[in-house]
């Protein structure tokens, strides 16, 4: 009895302690999960790395600029031999010159001019065309013509000018063919110059219907236009006045002696001579 009544107390004693021990549920915690961000669709052939806009820097362009130096215009040859030569022609005369040289026209209309103690009368045509009697000539048409030649480094320059004489005085005109009219043209020209002391090596020349005259300046050193010096050629023919100079300053009138020479030598008068 006492067997079967044992496994019956020990359950039941079970059951209460199960009961008094039960502990209660703990209702479910809620876990909130951020939802991973979905990585951006790759397109294949780019980056899925955030994008950078780089920009460039600007490098300044350097140019080199290539300057080609202006050639220095060069003097002539000394020696003529080493110069070559072009004949110039036209109505009024032909004449040889360094082919280097440059050759411009012009034409000239002369006036009264008196000079006083504070002007010099044709002071610029002087200087600009060279030393030639700019005064008016009754004896003479206007206006001249002027031809000049002018060497590259403009040191050197010959100087044609040529008037014309009036109808009634043609075939008629002559002038005292001595040195003293050389002298009084160069002091009427430059009047703080003597001619005694300026003019040289004065040769004249005549033929059937032509006057020649030729003679060099040298100016003293305390004129006014010093360092000029020249050679003049004159001509008077039949119906024209023709005057050559060639011109220079001191050092390259000497220096250039054979050079004048074969210039003016070879000058030849469009007209009767």
């Amino acid at each position: 009895m006492i067997r079967k009544i044992l496994p019956l107390c020990l359950t039941a004693c079970l059951i209460l302690l199960c009961g008094c021990t039960q502990i209660a549920p703990v209702p479910p915690q809620q876990v909130t999960t951020s939802p991973s961000p979905m990585p951006s669709p790759v397109t294949p052939g780019t980056s899925s790395l955030p994008e950078t806009t780089t920009v460039p820097a600007t490098i300044p362009t350097v140019t080199n600029a290539t300057v080609s130096p202006t050639p220095a215009a060069t003097a002539e040859p000394v020696d003529v031999s080493g110069i070559r030569f072009t004949r110039y022609a036209d109505a009024d005369f032909s004449m040889d010159y360094p082919g280097s040289w440059n050759v411009s026209r012009s034409t000239y209309t002369s006036t009264i001019c008196r000079s006083t103690e504070d002007f010099r009368c044709y002071r610029n045509e002087i200087k600009t065309i060279g030393p030639f009697n700019f005064t008016e000539d009754a004896a003479l048409k206007k206006p001249s013509r002027i031809v000049t030649f002018t060497s590259q480094d403009g040191t050197l320059k010959v100087v044609a000018f040529i008037s014309d004489f009036r109808d009634n005085l043609v075939g008629l005109y002559h002038i005292n063919p001595d040195i003293g009219w050389a002298m009084n043209r160069v002091h009427a020209i430059f009047p703080d110059v003597s001619g005694l002391a300026a003019v040289g090596d004065y040769r004249y020349d005549r033929s059937a219907n032509a006057m020649t005259f030729r003679y060099t300046v040298i100016l003293p050193v305390l004129s006014e236009d010093y360092p000029l010096a020249y050679a003049s050629e004159n001509f008077l023919t039949v119906h024209r006045d023709f005057e050559f100079v060639f011109m220079t300053d001191n050092e390259n009138f000497v220096k250039y002696r054979n050079l004048r020479e074969r210039i003016l030598s070879s000058i030849t008068p469009n007209d009767i001579v």
